[in-house]
């Protein structure tokens, strides 16, 4: 059955994300007789997702709750770039430290490098800031429980920008599974495909590392992980995986530093021209003289040391199996999920690029035993990741009312997504199954 709809302001108080009347993020409630609070939001690590997730946008469309205080990136001329990007007038920061210490923030948003996400986090929180952090949370269990502790301890709130669970489509096969149609789950299958486009790209860059990423485990899946977790509602209990590196690093012929001073442009069908991308030449190509990072990396570099190719059995707390897997060389992109139920299954299949015309962004197939089989409709939305950023962003910043289990995700949830990729990649290198009930203390 469907849960009711609850005003903005209900639905804060039952998410834990407000102390007293004053909501956490700035979160403005219709139904609320109190004016919105303005908060002061610092920002460190000022990439391409800090620049138009997080960027001038933000004052645009809630500027009424948003106010910019300060940008910090460990490159000065990188955070001078990205200040222009997102128009914003506020001060820029190399120190995290001197940041908070001169604008006091009420809020940071973390977008650094996945392995620095906790140090900023913990740093914030014990400062009493609360946090808005972009996925992975942290890339290992020594991190989370980090993390975790500094939560409890200052009690103060964060919240992980899951995206993903926004899209309305995701959210109308969280209402089909809840509605019991297919009765019980007793299994999922979940395949996701990155194409040679999107899935090279992160072995262009310092995703191709794990002590900067934690491997795909951590820095992509970990999405996919909380959508199985947030459609389920159940914790993972174990994992045990596999994984190798078959198309990408060693696996190249030839290789160079990065695609501009390549050698080999003409033979290598990885080959990425970066100059016509404006933004990115003035974010990485006219900063990479002060940190040497190269975001047209060479795809085949022998330092690569994650995986492109990824398989694992997950076990839930409510008793469902989930077999997963991950190609990040696919000649397509998107995925397949399937829920295998006691009275049915619900068949999913999502397009993101393709050779080929699709006539819907998502496919959507519900069979019940001893029935038929029936097309549902998907609902659409415009912008970003199937709508999910704007629909993110509205519900932290703005006026919507939300059914409850699309509540903003916290902590828990951000861990528990983690801890499933922590556990695959562990289980990997350990080559033993790893229970999450061992990893960190919640």
């Amino acid at each position: 059955m469907r849960e009711k709809s609850i005003t903005r302001r209900e639905f804060v108080k039952q998410a834990g994300q407000i102390a007293a009347a004053t909501p956490l993020f700035a979160l403005g409630a219709a139904a609320a007789p109190a004016a919105p609070v303005r908060r002061r939001y610092a920002v460190v690590g000022t990439g391409e997702r800090a620049c138009f997730m997080w960027g001038g946008d933000l004052v645009k469309r809630y500027g009424d709750v948003v106010e910019f205080a300060g940008l910090c990136d460990i490159n000065p001329k990188r955070v001078g770039a990205a200040k222009a990007i997102m128009g914003v007038d506020c001060p820029t920061f190399t120190s995290f430290d001197e940041m908070c210490d001169r604008v006091k923030p009420d809020v940071v948003i973390v977008t650094t490098v996945d392995a620095f996400h906790s140090g900023y986090i913990v740093n914030a929180l014990d400062r009493g800031i609360d946090v808005i952090t972009e996925k992975p949370m942290v890339i290992d269990e020594t991190q989370c429980q980090s993390v975790l502790d500094a939560e409890k301890r200052n009690h103060r709130k964060i919240v992980v920008t899951f995206n993903l669970r926004y899209p309305p489509k995701h959210q109308k096969i969280k209402e089909l599974l809840l509605s019991g149609e297919i009765g019980r789950v007793i299994s999922v299958d979940f395949n996701w495909y990155l194409d040679v486009s999107h899935g090279a790209d992160y072995f262009r860059r310092w995703h191709r590392l794990k002590s900067r990423s934690g491997s795909l485990w951590v820095h992509k899946a970990t999405h996919h992980f909380d959508l199985i977790n947030w459609w389920l509602g159940a914790d993972p209990v174990s994992v045990v995986a596999d994984g190798r590196l078959g198309c990408y690093g060693r696996n190249g012929a030839f290789r160079s530093t990065h695609c501009r001073a390549c050698p080999h442009t003409s033979q290598c069908r990885f080959f990425y021209d970066m100059t016509p991308d404006t933004t990115r030449m003035k974010l990485y190509a006219g900063c990479e003289d002060t940190d040497g990072y190269h975001r047209d990396g060479c795809v085949f570099r022998e330092d690569v040391d994650i995986y492109d190719t990824m398989t694992a059995l997950v076990k839930y707390s409510n008793d469902v199996t989930m077999t997963y897997s991950l190609n990040a060389f696919m000649p397509f992109e998107g995925y397949r999920v399937a829920f295998n139920g006691e009275r049915g299954r619900l068949e999913v299949r999502d397009y993101q690029a393709q050779p080929w015309a699709v006539q819907d962004e998502a496919d959507i197939h519900l069979t019940t035993s001893f029935g038929q089989r029936r097309i549902i409709d998907v609902p659409k939305a415009q912008g970003e990741h199937g709508g999910g950023d704007d629909r993110l962003r509205d519900l932290m910043f703005g006026t919507i009312e939300v059914p409850e289990y699309m509540r903003i995700p916290d902590s828990r949830a951000g861990a528990m997504s983690c801890l499933v990729g922590i556990a695959a990649r562990k289980s990997i290198e350990e080559k033993r199954p790893i229970r999450i009930g061992d990893l960190v203390r919640l």
